[in-house]
């Protein structure tokens, strides 16, 4: 994912601040040889610039309608509109208009398709914010409203809008003649109606989750066919595809079009329950591989490891001492077999967000001494035309006779989503292992890409994954052995959750 940078602008401050999206892991990968003394500093700096604009604290989250209860804020307009590719380019601001009275204040994450901005944006009043923009012909736009932790956009209550992308493109300046336009146009609508029809083939009956929702997916299709095979452009035509496909909003259902990738759900706002800053300093004998992508050590003569995302082969992983550039480092074997001298161990995979599976099973069959079933997918199955394919997946020991037999406390939350859900599964079923702290998101698809004649590939969730009890992850997540619930606010001083682990060891 390329790295993204996110504005803020709190217009009582009358500044700019400018902050990592995805806390500070991605620019701690780029600054890590050069800036390793800062590290602590900026993990802070980042803890708090992300959660600077999240004023309503817990209550940002979960939020119910009822007599009484304010709902998250809404879009109710936008200049250009969503998917829109006949824009002006001489069109010199972008208005975002909310259904209810905002704080004063933004967050706007860049890209490399992000509009030139020319000045300051403005809220025109409690609900409209103006942003001044220099276009140019021809060209697609993005902007992504909010992030998983940077809620500058949010109600007088805190409460914030959930992430959202404005795509749009402006008109060409073409020099072509008519009649070759009129060709061009043409053959691109008998090439959509050829995309349009291989996409029916599929969808909806292949999306593990279409009756998630409870919408008519066939008459919404049919309602768009005239927009999508009248689009002028394979971009112009996924743009449509995705307004359509928005209404399921699923993280894991996303299109593909000359090489750019297009979500059609995002991620909702996430209060995490970690303070990486505050546990670096209790960790000794710290060892950390390349990214930070895994940090190991002890604390209070517990062992510690923490993966923080399963995108590289754990087989891979060298773990070198902090702060000593000539140490060749060891392999997650080695940290493994050093484990071996601690009655207990805390895995923490809190700000994993997923990844390969595989690379998680590698890591999980260090604790297991029997084969496991961990996880039910249903998918869909081609003689009954259905979702109705049940697999159970199976978790093997390693074949390296490496195996941890003390107690395992594995450190679970909100930010634990796809891939790493399955891992909390898998050690669910570890007999010497309790999973802690609070549910997961509960997002699971496993997309296969569908490509069609006219270059745009639309990913699609392939299964509904269950818990072996049979409980939906999607939507849900999985729930923890033992829940410790709390709040961004509980993490603004200390690491509570190790704190509260570190004391129910010692008991």
């Amino acid at each position: 994912m390329a790295v993204l940078f996110f504005i803020t602008l709190n217009l009582k401050m009358r500044n700019l601040q400018f902050s990592g999206e995805a806390g500070l892991r991605i620019i701690l990968l780029e600054l890590l040889k050069i800036m390793k003394k800062l590290f602590l500093t900026l993990i802070f700096v980042g803890l708090v610039c992300a959660g600077a604009m999240a004023q309503g604290g817990v209550k940002a989250l979960g939020v119910v309608s009822g007599p009484g209860v304010v709902n998250a804020p809404h879009i109710v307009s936008t200049v250009p509109a969503f998917g829109d590719c006949e824009v002006d380019p001489g069109l010199t601001k972008i208005v975002i208009r909310f259904d209810q009275d905002m704080m004063p204040s933004y967050s706007v994450m860049n890209s490399e398709n992000f509009p030139q901005v020319t000045g300051k944006p403005v809220w025109d009043d409690k609900r409209t914010l103006s942003i001044p923009v220099k276009l140019f012909p021809g060209k697609l736009y993005t902007m992504q409203l909010n992030s998983t932790r940077t809620w500058g956009f949010s109600n007088l209550e805190g409460i914030p809008l959930s992430p959202v992308d404005l795509l749009f493109q402006t008109k060409p300046a073409s020099n072509d003649s008519a009649s070759d336009a009129n060709n061009s146009v043409s053959s691109m609508a008998k090439l959509n109606k050829r995309s349009y029809d291989e996409f029916k083939k599929f969808f909806p009956k292949e999306y593990s989750y279409a009756s998630l929702k409870g919408l008519d997916w066939n008459a919404l299709l049919k309602e768009s066919k005239d927009e999508l095979v009248n689009s002028k452009t394979n971009t112009e035509f996924a743009l449509k595809l995705i307004k359509l496909l928005q209404k399921a909003d699923d993280a894991h259902l996303w299109i593909d079009v000359d090489g750019k990738r297009f979500e059609t759900g995002k991620i909702k706002p996430i209060e995490e329950n970690v303070n990486m800053n505050h546990l670096f300093t209790l960790l000794q004998n710290r060892r950390v591989s390349e990214g930070l992508m895994s940090v190991a050590g002890e604390i209070d003569g517990v062992g510690y490891i923490a993966i923080r995302g399963w995108t590289t082969d754990i087989n891979k992983f060298v773990l070198k001492a902090w702060g000593d550039e000539k140490d060749p480092g060891i392999s997650i074997d080695d940290v493994i077999r050093n484990f071996s001298g601690y009655s207990d161990l805390i895995i923490d995979v809190r700000e994993n967000g997923g990844g390969n599976e595989a690379y998680a099973k590698d890591f999980a069959s260090y604790f297991i001494k029997d084969s496991v079933t961990y996880e039910k997918v249903v998918c869909y199955n081609e003689k009954s035309g259905l979702i109705d394919y049940v697999h159970y997946k199976k978790l093997y020991p390693n074949k390296k006779g490496l195996n941890y037999s003390g107690n395992i406390y594995v450190l679970s939350g909100p930010v634990v989503m796809s891939s790493n859900e399955s891992f909390v599964l898998m050690m669910k079923q570890v007999p010497n292992a309790k999973v802690v702290g609070m549910k997961t998101y509960g997002s699971s698809g496993n997309p296969v890409p569908h490509k069609l004649s006219n270059g745009v590939t639309v990913f699609l969730p392939s299964w509904q994954a269950y818990t072996l009890d049979g409980k939906l992850i999607e939507g849900s997540g999985v729930d923890p052995d033992i829940e410790i619930v709390t709040s961004r606010k509980d993490f603004e001083k200390e690491d509570i959750l190790i704190r509260k682990v570190l004391k129910m060891i010692k008991k």
